[in-house]
């Protein structure tokens, strides 16, 4: 029995150790996907815009700087679920540290969502928003809520976790 006890426990330490591994490996998929968006493939989508619309030529510049300043939210958010992996990996879940980490990357999705529903407004309001770029905000938009929701919800279900497992400890 003893021995059984045993190899369950380094099972679920492996499946634990493999799953925070995976979960690495999505969020350095993440982010090699948001530098190819920030560095290559909005330059091109700006300049080929500007080719093809030369009085939109001046906004290139200005829309660039707005992705690249709005791109550090999501890298500092990537921080904080790398930082959460690794508090999974050490079994240690549900933590008041990964509630808050949680509520952290809520806010920085919402506030992006805010971001982007300005700037969505302000093109608009001076007839500068193309149809293609007023899409890709509305589903920034979105996104950015839903993964606010998200984050807010699984951060009251982790404190909640926590403060239960220490009463539990306690009552142990």
């Amino acid at each position: 029995k003893s021995s059984s006890i045993i190899y369950i426990k380094e099972m679920r330490i492996m499946k634990r150790k493999e799953l925070a591994k995976w979960l690495k490996i999505v969020i350095i998929f993440a982010a090699l996907i948001g530098l190819f968006l920030c560095f290559v493939f909005i330059p091109i989508f700006g300049i080929e815009t500007a080719a093809t619309y030369p009085e939109l030529d001046y906004m290139f510049w200005p829309c660039l700087i707005f992705i690249w300043i709005t791109a550090v939210p999501f890298y500092i958010s990537l921080y904080k679920v790398w930082l959460i992996t690794n508090e999974i990996s050490k079994d240690n879940s549900f933590c008041l540290k990964n509630s808050k980490r949680l509520k952290d990357i809520g806010i920085m999705a919402l506030s992006e969502s805010l971001l982007y529903f300005v700037c969505m407004i302000i093109l608009s309001s001076l007839n500068l928003s193309h149809p293609t770029i007023g899409l890709a905000m509305v589903i920034i938009i979105f996104v950015g809520i839903s993964i606010g929701i998200v984050c807010f919800t699984l951060s009251h279900l982790v404190e909640k976790a926590s403060k239960l497992k220490d009463e539990n400890d306690l009552t142990i």
